[in-house]
Order: C-alpha cells, then structure tokens, then sequence
C-alpha cells in the first residue's frame, strides 16, 4: 500500500514546485510506508518524519530503511503519541512548539543513533509539514464483523491520548488528561496540522462512505475526494482516501 500512496504523493507533490515535501507519518510502525515514501525523489519528498509510541519499532524501522538504502538525512524517527503531535505541535504546517517549553510539558526523551537514523523525542520535528499521513488502529481483529460498509468513523475508531492547555480537541463535558479521538476528530488533526490540508487516509475496506464524508466536511474539505481500493489475491483489503484537492476531473475523464 506504501508504494502506491507514494505514487500519489509524486503526482501532488507538483503543487509545491518541486521542492520536495515534508510528510508526516503518524502511525508508521516498522516502517513500511514512510520507507516507501523515503525512496521517492527529493525533488518530490525532501523528508519523512515517522512517528510511534514504540521505540523497538522505531529500531526496527530504521533497520529497514538502511537496507532500503534511504538516506540518513531522509527520514528522521520520532518516539511519541502522534495524536499529540498534530493536535499541539503544528498549526497550519508551523511547528509551533517552543523545544523548552516542550520539554517542560512532555519530558525528554532521548536521542539515539540507529543505524544511521535519528531517534528521539518533540526536539527532532522539523519547522515545518506540508502533508500527513495516516494508518491508525482501527479497534482491533472486529472491524470486519461489522458488515459491509458497517464501520463507522466516528462510532467504532477510539484512539486515546492527553491533552494540555494547547490542545485544539476540546472537550467540555471532560476534566480529565486523557481523551479519545474518534476517526473523525483524527482527520480534522490531521488536516488543522497542514497548511496544504493534504491527507492520506487509510481506511478499513468496510468503511461507510457516508461517514468518511462527513469526517472530511468536518475537516473543511469541500469537493472531491479520491479513494484508493488496494486487492490482494482478488480481494479487497483496505482503502486509502486523498484528501487535500478536488478531484472532480477525474469524474470527467472516466
């Protein structure tokens, strides 16, 4: 799936005059996809940014990405809730996290060199992010009992985090530190976080449309979209929506 959201990311990357972008990936794991979008051209991806909660699986990443020959300025892994780095740490693409300020609030957390690659904490976000992408859990092996077109964004997707004073997910019946962003709150971070709004969604195959669209109006995005629907042995697996331009003249030349 890497590889063909990659494909994707070249062909929007146009609009940013062949600068090369910054993307985001928030639930990068071992690093399949922010591998496959580190292979691309700098003149497309000049660097990924791959976040997890899980060091051994930042370790495990950087491995791949060295075999992978991606070069160690390329990509950088950072070891912490992406929820929060959206939600707190970029507004409109500007990382506007003060790094002692940061350090104050989060902790530290500490920098190791793997393989070549930098793995740490808040200090190593880059100044700015011009798109993101987002895998996230999607609740476990039930998603698909749900049905055909039975999982619903806003229902079935809980993902938990803490919030501070600069969090933009305001929750008024809540006191608590911790909250639990739905899939739809999800994409309006994602979207809130970048200036350009570009987004790449991977979704269950069982995903009702209706309630993707109406994550995306509550995101800000007006138009189309594009879905992506990805076959292994003649069945469906996942989908991934793009967000971030209209793609209406692909209806036209269909």
């Amino acid at each position: 799936m890497g590889e063909m959201a990659s494909s994707m990311i070249e062909m929007e990357s146009n609009c940013f005059n062949n600068e090369g972008i910054v993307i985001l990936d928030a639930f990068c794991g071992c690093g399949g996809n922010g591998i496959a979008f580190g292979k691309l051209s700098p003149f497309v991806v000049s660097k990924v940014v791959c976040v997890d909660m899980d060091r051994s699986k930042l370790r495990k990443a950087a491995h791949n990405a060295a075999l992978y020959g991606i070069p160690s300025d390329k990509i950088v892994f950072i070891e912490f809730n992406s929820l929060v780095i959206m939600d707190q740490c970029y507004r409109e693409g500007y990382n506007v996290l003060n790094n002692t300020i940061g350090s104050f609030i989060y902790g530290t957390v500490e920098t190791e060199i793997c393989e070549g690659f930098s793995i740490g904490g808040l200090n190593l976000l880059p100044p700015q992010i011009d798109a993101v992408f987002i895998d996230p859990p999607w609740g476990g092996v039930d998603y698909g009992s749900m049905g055909k077109n039975g999982y619903d964004l806003a229902k079935h997707m809980k993902i938990h985090y803490f919030k501070t004073e600069n969090s933009m997910m305001k929750d008024p019946l809540s006191n608590a530190n911790e909250l639990s962003v739905d899939g739809v709150g999800l994409l309006k971070m994602a979207a809130a976080a970048t200036k350009s709004k570009l987004v790449v969604y991977d979704i269950p195959k069982n995903t009702n449309k209706s309630s993707l669209g109406l994550a995306a109006i509550s995101a800000g995005y007006e138009g189309n979209m594009k879905l992506e629907e990805h076959y292994l042995n003649g069945r469906l697996k996942t989908v991934t929506a793009y967000m971030g331009r209209d793609y209406s003249h692909m209806l036209e030349t269909a």
